[in-house]
């Protein structure tokens, strides 16, 4: 196959992750006009996310289609989570803005934005990637960045230590996953998603389940799924509060994605032949939610107390996506589409009370120098619009009825009803008794905050400009998602569509003379290998 430039209308789905690529240069080339200024990186980097935002909504509307070759699917599935991935980034620089800032030497701020531009290209792909390879490039790409990230403070022993088990866990996952893949190539002849399913659904051998299996540990990694979670809640601890924040959402949102794109594509071929598939991705996620539930109760750090809500969470998601796989699109098309909507609409609601919390959590931080709740005592007294602000927040994520997270979980359980039948009734089941679980070390906080005397006569905290914005947006956000939900879950039902539209080989470039099976092409080169043996 001869290399080709692509056109302008093949480009013009990709140019989000082109405005990002071209903004990670922009911001390293910067300090060669000033290069002791943090501003002129900043306004660089927030022009790339905003090109990039600019770019995702003009495309967000179109059917779904193939690009290169297969490699990328974009449809509107894809480009609402990057929207949301983009308008999130725009609120994780103003995070940094408040918080890290001025502990960030102006010499590394074009390489912060370097990494996080990177991370956040790299998970934009993930939503997006349709092929084995593409996949994984692109968790790669939002993986590496995201180690540097962990570790930015260089001097700080916890996110060293934090970034260091991050990287081993990272290359082991990755190993794995990428060992996987080759099982599932040399079985099926195919690195596309659709043409690996539908080999699958012809002959679904052990081997090959065993590469699945083993690819499936490296998404398992990005949603810090049992047993692959125990980098969390240390590299979330060390973390500085802006990129444990972007890692809580972000990341795991992009591995969402991507589990979704897969299961869909097993889905479309024959549900019913890959039941068991289902029901494995719905005991992984029922067991990594109800573990990050339990282990959340001896937790007395902020930052890992949320970690394990993060992990639970991401429990939540994985059960209901688990449902994907049991959906033919052909014979009702409108059940993918609740599942999809349902988890993007969590998504979106997460997005608010996770930054909502963290944000308390890090104003908390900076201006009392510690992490420990013990040390919320009498908050209620220093700061009752952050004891207020904490405790929406708090029980949004547990599910308090009026709240986003309450109706997130709704729509969860709505989607298992309709698709998963008897087992989504023992889906709801386990999610209701997760929920409850879960009420306890949410209430820890506001117990400190509001029962407990502060016998330490701390001063009172104040709430800078930056974060009462931040603050003000994620409240609002909580309260429209909980007490009006049918805009928000409208909009997420319109832009849940996965529906990808294969380009013919003339569309693409190719001729059909080099059009060869895969399989048969592996056969001829095998067979010419061997001819040439005297």
């Amino acid at each position: 196959m001869m290399p080709q430039i692509p056109t302008w209308e093949q480009m013009q789905p990709v140019m989000p992750e082109v405005w990002l690529v071209l903004g990670m240069c922009a911001v390293i080339l910067v300090p060669f006009i000033n290069r002791g200024s943090h501003v002129l990186p900043l306004f660089t980097a927030l022009a790339g996310i905003v090109l990039a935002l600019v770019a995702t909504i003009s495309v967000i509307g179109e059917p779904g289609q193939s690009v290169f070759h297969g490699m990328l699917a974009i449809d509107p599935f894809s480009q609402f989570f990057k929207v949301l991935l983009l308008l999130f980034t725009l609120f994780i620089v103003v995070l940094w803005l408040m918080t890290t800032r001025d502990e960030t030497h102006v010499y590394d701020v074009p390489d912060y934005y370097c990494l996080l531009l990177g991370a956040v290209f790299g998970m934009a792909l993930m939503a997006s990637a349709n092929n084995l390879l593409m996949i994984f490039i692109a968790t790669e790409t939002a993986s590496l960045p995201s180690f540097a990230l962990a570790g930015f403070r260089k001097r700080h022993q916890v996110a060293t230590e934090g970034s260091l088990k991050y990287v081993v866990f990272g290359a082991a996952s990755s190993a794995i996953m990428l060992y996987g893949m080759s099982l599932v190539y040399g079985m099926t002849g195919t690195l596309g998603l659709s043409g690996v399913a539908a080999a699958a659904s012809q002959d679904f051998s052990p081997l090959l389940a065993i590469g699945l299996l083993a690819m499936f540990a490296g998404i398992a990694f990005k949603l810090s799924a049992v047993p692959l979670h125990f980098w969390c809640p240390d590299v979330f601890q060390g973390a500085p509060f802006e990129v444990t924040t972007f890692l809580s959402v972000a990341s795991k949102g992009a591995a969402v994605a991507l589990l979704l794109r897969i299961l869909h594509n097993f889905g479309v071929q024959s549900g019913e032949a890959f039941v068991g598939m289902a029901v494995g991705v719905a005991i992984l996620g029922g067991i990594t939610a109800t573990w990050g539930n339990l282990v959340a109760y001896h937790q007395t750090n902020i930052k890992r107390l949320l970690a394990y809500s993060s992990i639970a969470h991401a429990g939540y998601m994985i059960m209901a996506a688990s449902l994907m796989v049991l959906v033919r699109t052909d014979s009702d098309p409108g059940l993918a589409a609740s599942v999809a909507g349902a988890i993007l609409f969590y998504l979106l609601v997460y997005l608010f009370m996770n930054l909502g919390a963290f944000t308390v959590a890090a104003v908390l931080a900076r201006q009392t120098g510690n992490e420990d709740i013990r040390h919320y005592g009498g908050l209620i007294n220093r700061s009752p619009m952050l004891t207020v602000l904490m405790s929406i927040f708090l029980l949004s994520l547990f599910g308090m009825p009026g709240l986003g997270g309450f109706m997130g979980k709704i729509y969860l359980m709505k989607a298992m009803a309709e698709v998963g039948g008897g087992a989504g009734m023992v889906l709801i089941a386990l999610l209701l008794i997760n929920t409850l679980i879960s009420l306890y070390y949410y209430l820890r906080p506001v117990y400190f905050m509001v029962m407990v005397p502060d016998t330490e006569s701390r001063p009172s905290v104040s709430t800078p400009g930056v974060g009462m914005a931040i603050l003000t947006v994620c409240v609002i956000g909580v309260l429209w998602t909980g007490v009006l939900p049918g805009g928000p879950s409208n909009l997420s039902a319109t832009y849940s569509d996965m529906t990808v539209a294969v380009p013919s080989t003339a569309q693409q470039g190719v001729s059909e003379a080099e059009v060869v099976a895969p399989v048969d092409a592996i056969d001829a080169r095998s067979a010419q290998v061997v001819g040439d043996f005297p």
